[in-house]
């Protein structure tokens, strides 16, 4: 196609975008709702992985030691846990060191003063951390074997384990429900540009039919339907992307809130990202747009 007629069509592909401005309108407005619901699923997606990791790093289990074991039968009981291939770290916690950890619990002064140096009740204790959560059962099951209950007190582990999978259902159902209602939204929005680019080729119908009866090809007739369904793409990432930057900082601060020190920054996140962000939200919207309206024009012009 040469240079001349690209610009005539690209002319009348914006020409047609304003003279339709309600149309384009209902169109950009549909697709940025689009893709923010699709936006907010990944970003919260990236929240739930991001926080569901940080939790996992931090659990552990913590083996309670009886005051009775020697420091031999301790040392030799880390050694066995550290030869174990799906164990990251463990680490030796006094009698010192837990009361150190006492005083900077939460609760009043009363209940702290309790503990002090000369009459200290906590235990030593292990903590060990997997290499994946998913091994903590089997590292548990090993320090419950019979040699080690003379060494070991208690296991702090059933409530992490439950606090892990608690976590796991509801990433799990949360994911679902952000999908569905993405497809959702996605076909509303595919609907709403079919029938617009359906009704925008029923009122140029004439107009085209004339090209075709002079020889145009198609692809001259397609084109400026093109350019329209761009730029409606072009505007609703704009739109996407504004509305999702002023809210970020929102957002931010509902999932600190809520998820504290483990969640993501997301309004950092995002705005280091802005750019890429509106990138992958104006290919998204152009699929959608473009695709829809050379759907709607093979459909309903026969060419």
């Amino acid at each position: 196609m040469k240079l001349v007629s690209m610009g005539r069509i690209t002319k009348l592909g914006v020409t047609n975008f304003w003279r339709n401005g309600w149309l384009s309108l209902v169109n950009t407005i549909i697709l940025a709702m689009t893709l923010i619901v699709i936006c907010i699923f990944v970003i919260f997606n990236l929240v739930i992985d991001s926080t569901t990791q940080n939790i996992k790093e931090k659990i552990n289990v913590s083996v309670y030691l009886n005051d009775e074991a020697s420091v031999e039968q301790i040392n030799q009981l880390m050694d066995d846990i550290k030869k174990r291939l799906d164990v990251r770290d463990v680490e030796y916690v006094s009698k010192e060191e837990a009361l150190a950890r006492w005083r900077q619990l939460q609760i009043t002064q009363n209940i702290k003063e309790q503990v002090s140096e000369e009459e200290n009740p906590l235990p030593r204790s292990i903590e060990v951390k997997a290499n994946n959560p998913e091994s903590l059962d089997a590292i548990v099951e090993s320090l419950n074997a019979e040699n080690n209950q003379s060494l070991i007190r208690s296991i702090s582990y059933q409530q992490n384990r439950d606090i892990i999978q608690r976590l796991i259902n509801i990433t799990k159902f949360s994911q679902r429900v952000g999908l569905v209602v993405s497809i959702i939204f996605v076909i509303i929005s595919i609907l709403v540009i079919l029938n617009t680019v359906r009704l925008a080729v029923f009122t140029r119908k004439g107009e085209i039919e004339i090209m075709k009866i002079v020889g145009a090809k198609n692809s001259f007739i397609d084109f400026p339907f093109i350019v329209e369904s761009t730029f409606i793409a072009l505007f609703a990432a704009t739109l996407a992307t504004l509305l999702l930057w002023l809210g970020m900082h929102y957002i931010t601060e509902a999932t600190s809130r809520y998820l504290g020190e483990v969640s993501l920054n997301l309004e950092s996140y995002f705005s280091s990202r802005v750019y890429l962000i509106f990138a992958a939200e104006f290919v998204l919207g152009s699929i959608i747009s473009v695709g829809c309206t050379l759907v709607s024009i093979r459909r309903h012009l026969k060419i």
